[in-house]
């Protein structure tokens, strides 16, 4: 008995220990080879796109990446697994790079305390040659983590706050999580705030400030209009005024100039033409081009310039109506834009009714009345939420996320916006290699005609009437030849704004332009100016985001546009029904007895059946 005990235990001794050294021999083997990775996430939120391998593949040169980032200890709640989640996507890009993508997680609160214990250490020595010195390690300390900070700020990584809620105390946090790309000698480009919220659409952060990095030269833009512009019917109201027009369009400009482009503004008069070297032309359209801006624009178009242009038809004040009491008229204000002369040659027009939609957002609206202080009136002021239909909120679920373009935007406020009317001919010939609808209406939209100046019927027609999907934004790609390609070029048109105005002598232009061949050129066209106006941009983050994805998709390169920003499913338990109530309480309550309950008859029915065999062979036997 004691030698079988023993050859157990030696046994059992042995395969333990060849088990563990062929585990670890294993282990030795396979530690450098990649099997790759599995994700199984719904949106595949830690798996890189084909495209973004074909741009790291192309690197001539490594890329470094670095990831400043407060320790999770320090983070709040919901953003302890940022930093893990981050080192994923960068390992990921590394593997896909081949060695062309180099990474590295610097915490700048440990540096701070490293740099702060070795300023102590110091300041002991110094102590003990000089007893007399008190408080400079305090101080010390101070300049170091001055001095660390102050390098991060030349960087472009700075610390910001973000709310946190722990142990029922509100507080906030000041953290680090920036990344810092940098690429041979050139200027280092940084991405200032990751945050877990923005993480769907880091992939596409990193790849679009990659191309800009690798680009010999940052892509150039012109942005029409430059100068604000006074509308011809209210030229005259100004100058009685002496003021000068409002800048509409003064934070898109700002934004992109942040982001790397080199932004020129122009007017597209003889004086501000379109450079000759741009990438892009942004067209803000809010009144009628002239038919040589026309042939300016069409030419560029013709010689391969993309164009992103927005453009709506009417713009409306909303005002208190008094009859009847507490509601709102829609003042309608017709822009008499021409710009679908342009454009029908393009594929698509500015549709010129007034647009509306059931799905509407909400706007103030300042309303004022009397309130008797003593034997004094008051005129007082409050604003009051007011919501009409063509205030048109377009909802995600109309919002295309198969382009990097429109996806991980959340929602739009397409405020007095025009539908696209799209052209099949054009669309579907010879011109056009691509064409991609990027946000449309609900299925609950219609048209009004815009009649006298009378407030606008907003009533619902009958659900018969009703426009379902309209396009709003398109996304074209093909070959845009000019249609003044064999004609003379039209004439400037004279500023009447200019004091000099009637003492130019504008000789005709005559001549004809060999424009060549048309290149490949793409158009991004939205039905509504008011998306990107800086009041609207300072207020809604997505429509920035929308803004720097459009000029990103058609500036640095087509590969861009299939990159997907990736949304992390936020998934809700949905309320139970009745049925499913009934399922659960049958699973967990009476379906194990059951089993025993079947399981236990079965049995004695088999028992039974062999006691009955049993005895049936006695009796042949006996």
């Amino acid at each position: 008995m004691k030698d079988l005990k023993k050859n157990f235990i030696t046994t059992f001794t042995i395969g333990g220990v060849l088990l563990v050294g062929i585990i670890i021999l294993v282990n030795m083997i396979f530690d450098n080879i990649n099997f790759g990775r599995f994700d199984f996430t719904s949106g595949r939120v830690y798996s890189i796109s084909p495209a973004t391998e074909n741009i790291l593949a192309s690197l001539e040169a490594p890329i470094d990446i670095t990831y400043y980032v407060s320790s999770s200890e320090k983070m709040p709640t919901k953003w302890k697994n940022l930093e893990r989640d981050v080192i994923d996507i960068l390992k990921e890009l590394k593997l896909a790079s081949k060695g062309r993508l180099e990474y590295t997680v610097f915490d700048p609160s440990v540096e701070e305390e490293k740099e702060a214990v070795e300023a102590e250490r110091e300041e002991e020595a110094k102590k003990e040659e000089n007893k007399d010195e008190k408080g400079l390690t305090t101080q010390k300390k101070q300049e170091t983590q001055k001095k660390i900070a102050q390098r991060l700020y030349e960087k472009g990584v700075i610390p910001f706050g973000v709310q946190s809620t722990e142990r029922d105390e509100f507080a906030v946090k000041r953290v680090y999580s920036s990344i810092v790309l940098s690429y041979l000698d050139r200027k280092e480009d940084v991405i200032e705030e990751v945050r877990p919220e923005t993480f769907g659409s880091l992939e596409y952060e990193i790849m679009s400030r990659i191309y800009k990095l690798v680009s010999p030269k940052r892509p150039k833009i012109a942005f029409y209009p430059g100068k604000p512009e006074i509308p011809p019917y209210m030229r005259q109201q100004y100058m009685m005024r002496q003021q000068e027009p409002p800048d509409f369009y003064e934070m898109p400009v700002q934004l992109l100039k942040e982001a790397g482009y080199d932004v020129t503004r122009i007017n597209i008069k003889k004086e501000e033409p379109i450079p000759e070297d741009i990438t892009t032309l942004i067209l803000m359209v809010d009144q009628s081009i002239s038919e040589r801006q026309r042939y300016e624009i069409e030419k560029a178009l013709h010689r391969g310039v993309n164009i992103i242009m927005a453009a709506q038809n009417f713009n409306f004040s909303i005002q208190p109506s008094s009859n009847p009491p507490n509601t709102y008229n829609v003042m309608p204000q017709n822009l008499y834009l021409n710009v679908s002369d342009m454009t029908r040659n393009w594929g698509f027009e500015i549709d010129n009714k007034i647009f509306m939609d059931r799905n509407a957002g909400f706007i103030s609206v300042p309303v004022y009345q009397m309130r008797n202080m003593g034997i004094f009136q008051v005129r007082e002021q409050r604003m009051e939420p007011v919501s009409k239909p063509v205030i048109i909120r377009v909802s995600p679920a109309n919002i295309n996320s198969e382009v990097s373009i429109s996806n991980k935007i959340n929602e739009l406020f397409y405020l007095y916006g025009s539908k696209i009317n799209l052209i099949d001919d054009v669309i579907n010939g010879e011109k056009v290699d691509k064409s991609t609808i990027l946000f449309t209406s609900s299925q609950h939209s219609w048209t009004r005609d815009a009649q006298g100046y009378g407030p606008v019927n907003t009533q619902e027609p009958d659900e018969d009437s009703m426009l379902k999907y309209q396009p709003l934004s398109i996304y074209l790609e093909g070959k845009f030849p000019s249609t003044f390609a064999n004609m003379a070029k039209p004439d400037w048109q004279k500023d009447p704004s200019s004091p000099d105005s009637e003492n130019e002598a504008s000789a005709p232009d005559t001549l004809r332009e060999n424009l060549g061949e048309a290149k490949t050129a793409k158009i991004i066209a939205f039905g509504c100016s008011n998306l990107f106006k800086s009041q609207v941009l300072e207020n809604i983050t997505s429509h920035r985001a929308l803004l720097l994805n459009a000029v990103d998709a058609v500036s640095l390169g087509e590969d861009l546009i299939n990159i997907r920003s990736k949304n992390i499913s936020l998934r809700k338990i949905e309320p139970t029904t009745t049925g499913e109530k009934f399922w659960a309480k049958f699973l967990v309550i009476w379906l194990m007895p059951l089993v025993f309950i079947g399981l236990g008859i079965y049995l004695a029915i088999v028992r039974k059946n062999i006691v009955k065999q049993k005895i049936n062979a006695m009796k042949v036997r006996g």
